[in-house]
């Protein structure tokens, strides 16, 4: 029988379990026409919480229309801002002669062309090497509002990978554009999402940009109690059988993470005909291991001896690194230095910090790899 866990894509129905609260909190900052921000480490449930979001409101027969963006191969303003174009136009132009006046009305200005493509699609194309002027970003940045207008509907902007608008040329200065023109549109929301949790940080509490736009959002851990009872009924589905106290150790082994709790359920279903046990939850977290083995081999082949020291002092539960004790059983050097250390980490997405300026791991599995395999072998405090 097919594995009944889903860790391919954003859950939903009677996978999506634990955070109907969560739904129910940003279905009603929607409708009161609030922006939202939701970051956090990658595959933590920010997608499925988003998706179920929207459906709520779709059961609702809310009057609204999603518009979701994509900003990971992004690079510059003009291929934002032509995707972004692109997508609204989809949902109000049926045809070319529709695509035509609309731009005619809402973006006169813009230097795009309308095209249509082999297989019958509709598009703007940007084939001038001219970067856009500001007039012409204002005007596109504000397509969303002239769509709500037109349409009579509510129009939320949902926007996946924000923190890739740092690579953009002149990052900052397309910030302070973008929350200028955002923040007036009062027929438009957007939900801000992105993977890299100290990016978006830095981009909104270090640099401060669209400081006051959002409600800030943070997606929690689901219950130990729920997420055992999930597992042990979607095994029970087959037949099989996994004790609670099993389930809870298999959610907390991985973090809580709920993708990688969804894998390594996966996976242990596959090896076992009847009852879960130890040996086989130890079989899973090997073969889970070993699937992402070479993705932590090849980080952590690009961190220097102190970064490794820094990681270790961690998983050790130092939080005061630049105590004289502490530099010397780990051989940190200097306050500077640590200074540098960390702040490298950091970069690299490998670490954060809490609102207690503890030391955390943004994932979970790799940490663990590091406690069990890794450190395992050598210590790196002789090296």
């Amino acid at each position: 029988m097919e594995s009944p866990f889903e860790y391919t894509h954003p859950v939903k129905e009677l996978n999506f379990i634990g955070r109907s609260k969560e739904v129910n909190t940003l279905a009603s900052l929607l409708k009161a026409k609030k922006n939202i921000l939701c970051y956090g480490a990658p595959k933590i449930g920010k997608r499925s919480i988003i998706n179920n979001t929207i459906t709520k409101l779709v059961n609702e027969q809310y009057n609204f229309t999603l518009i979701e963006l994509d900003l990971f191969n992004i690079r510059c303003v003009e291929a934002f801002l032509l995707r972004f174009a692109n997508l609204i136009f989809r949902q109000l132009a049926k045809n070319n002669l529709d695509w035509g006046k609309l731009k005619e009305n809402f973006i006169p200005s813009a230097p795009y062309e309308i095209e249509t493509t082999d297989n019958g699609t509709i598009r703007f194309t940007y084939k001038t090497k001219e970067l856009l002027n500001s007039i012409q970003i204002e005007e596109l940045l504000n397509l969303p509002q002239k769509f709500a207008v037109e349409s009579g509907r509510h129009v939320i902007i949902y926007i996946r990978n924000f923190q890739d608008m740092l690579l953009l040329e002149e990052a900052p200065h397309f910030f302070k554009v973008t929350e200028n023109s955002w923040s007036k549109q009062s027929n438009v929301n957007y939900i801000i999402t992105g993977e890299y949790t100290n990016a978006m940080k830095n981009i909104f509490h270090v640099y401060k940009h669209y400081y006051g736009f959002a409600e800030e959002f943070e997606v929690p851990f689901i219950d130990d109690n729920l997420f055992a009872d999930y597992i042990s009924k979607c095994f029970l589905k087959s037949g099989k059988v996994i004790q609670p106290d099993l389930a809870s150790s298999m959610y907390r082994k991985v973090g809580r993470n709920p993708w990688y709790a969804q894998h390594l359920s996966s996976l242990c279903y596959d090896m076992t005909l009847g009852y879960v046990n130890v040996n086989i939850i130890n079989e899973g977290i090997k073969s889970l291991i070993n699937i992402h083995e070479f993705r932590y081999h090849y980080l952590i082949s690009g961190l220097s001896r102190h970064q490794l020291r820094f990681t270790q002092a961690i998983m050790d539960g130092v939080t005061k690194f630049s105590s004289a004790d502490i530099l010397e059983k780990y051989k940190l050097n200097s306050s500077a230095n640590v200074n540098r250390v960390r702040d490298a980490l950091v970069k690299k997405e490998i670490i954060t910090f809490n609102s207690n300026k503890e030391g955390v791991f943004i994932d979970p599995l790799l940490e663990y790899w590091l406690r069990n395999y890794f450190f395992t072998k050598q210590s790196i405090l002789n090296i």
